[in-house]
């Protein structure tokens, strides 16, 4: 979720964030880390969407069983823009 006062003032942004999916394709509590951001903001509202119990991920898979994997992902917060005319 874009938080409200970053929104209000149309600031943009990113995270980029590193933790581990299990086989169920869920985080694995305590595995969240931040590489880069822009703002605690969107640290905070990555981290709450990344906590968030019912988001699953597609797991890794060998020889095609399920298995862990550390995730790096980059999380963009950017504002639409209108189609300009010419």
């Amino acid at each position: 979720r874009y938080p409200d006062a970053m929104r209000a003032a149309r600031v943009e942004g990113e995270v980029i964030a590193e933790f581990v999916v299990n086989a169920d394709g869920r985080v694995e509590p305590g595995t969240f880390r931040v590489l880069k951001t822009s703002d605690a903001a969107f640290t905070s509202a990555v981290r709450a969407a990344i906590a968030d119990t019912t988001i699953r991920f597609a797991p890794a898979r060998v020889r095609g069983r399920a298995v862990r994997q550390l995730v790096m992902q980059p999380f963009e917060f950017s504002m639409r823009r209108e189609p300009v005319d010419t």
